[in-house]
């Protein structure tokens, strides 16, 4: 098979420009009338989606940067100081963390009773039915993560659970419509958490 040349202008195309990409809360508040405050409360301060497969439906698939290769997000999140995301889980994808600017603790478990630190080039790798969350605990104002998440096409759009008491936060602070209109773009409410299984026999 033949090399391609494509033009400027054709890869113009496939180029994610810092200065113009826009967080995903500014494009959930415009288009589907999410307030960026309901979801800075459960998630990164700003995801930026820089590439997705560019198929189905939910926050992992709208609008990318550049569509690319099925199986394959890559997000940049930014956040201030102690802010990052509640305890979710992704039961079907794989999503890994590396630390590109200032510093994050990583905690995982149901209750989040594991924590790491990364600094700046360090990356852990999260499997799949793990509860976990994110906080720039730096001395930086901003910290910057990458985050890619890989796993088979149809499961990548709406593969994030959070624990039941995460949706009744959005419902008391925001009000049932604005739970129902992040339900909707693929993030539930209905993890089932492991260690408290038992409690319910």
């Amino acid at each position: 098979m033949p090399t391609l040349n494509p033009t400027p202008a054709e890869m113009e195309k496939r180029i994610v420009r810092a200065k113009t990409i826009q967080p995903k809360k500014r494009r959930f508040e415009a288009s589907g009338g999410i307030p960026a405050k309901a979801l800075e409360s459960i998630a990164a301060d700003s995801i930026y989606l820089y590439m997705a497969p560019g198929e189905g439906v939910g926050a992992s698939s709208q609008n990318p940067g550049v569509v690319g290769f099925p199986g394959l997000t890559v997000n940049l999140c930014r956040c201030p100081v102690g802010q990052g995301p509640d305890l979710h889980a992704h039961a079907r994808t794989l999503e890994t963390f590396m630390c590109l600017s200032g510093q994050f603790e990583v905690i995982w478990g149901d209750d989040g009773q594991y924590k790491t630190v990364l600094d700046e080039h360090d990356m852990i790798s999260v499997p799949p039915n793990v509860m976990r969350a994110f906080r720039n605990t730096g001395k930086t104002p901003e910290a910057v993560l990458l985050v890619l998440i890989q796993g088979e096409n149809k499961d990548m759009a709406a593969d994030v659970q959070y624990a039941p008491a995460t949706g009744e936060k959005i419902e008391q602070a925001f009000g049932p419509d604005v739970r129902q209109r992040i339900e909707e773009m693929g993030w539930r409410f209905d993890a089932v958490l492991g260690s408290k299984v038992g409690e319910a026999a």
